[in-house]
């Protein structure tokens, strides 16, 4: 299994079609969960995914511009060799107070046909070591407390369980940090 990484900035306007379609393709799954998308799941169609989503992206990027309750983040689309978008992760720069308590510094998915195959554990490698560069000496990643899946992946990439919160409809969500 190999994939790179590729980060969206003001050129990668021709991802909009394959962000739009990853996107269908996990909602399609009863339940599942998104993340790593940043704004792209507010999107309601492809044009406001090539209007909104990948300006935004930018912004995020330069740290401008930012909605209510957004902070400085990165974009990155996981590639197979052929193309193929099979996972997306985000790295937020910075954490306000619902990224601590329930977010984290980092968040991904990786589409439901593609699932236990390992690209979760290299996105979350990739993107720490991003996160190394971009001069952060550790971050925090969240998950379900239910999301094993995740869990795992989180642990394999040396990750310490701090503790449990619970949104107020009473989900929990495991809170860990990784030294980077």
């Amino acid at each position: 299994m190999a994939i790179r990484l590729v980060r969206l900035d003001a050129a990668s306007t021709g991802y909009a079609d394959e962000a739009w379609e990853y996107m269908q393709a996990c909602k399609a799954v009863a339940g599942d969960e998104l993340a790593g998308l940043g704004c792209l799941e507010d999107c309601t169609s492809l044009e406001q995914v090539r209007r909104h989503w990948l300006p935004q992206v930018v912004n995020e990027a330069e740290g401008e511009n930012l909605p209510p309750g957004y902070v400085p983040a990165l974009q990155f689309l996981a590639l197979e060799p052929d193309g193929t978008l099979v996972g997306m992760i985000q790295l937020r720069l910075d954490l306000n107070d619902y990224l601590l308590e329930l977010g984290g510094n980092i968040g991904y998915s990786v589409r439901p046909d593609r699932r236990r195959r390992g690209y979760a554990n290299q996105m979350l490698a990739d993107c720490l070591g991003v996160a190394r560069q971009e001069g952060l000496d550790r971050v925090l990643v969240t998950c379900d407390e239910h999301n094993e899946g995740s869990r795992q992946t989180i642990l394999s990439n040396g990750g310490r369980l701090e503790d449990t919160r619970y949104t107020a409809n009473g989900l929990g969500i495991q809170r860990y940090w990784i030294d980077l």
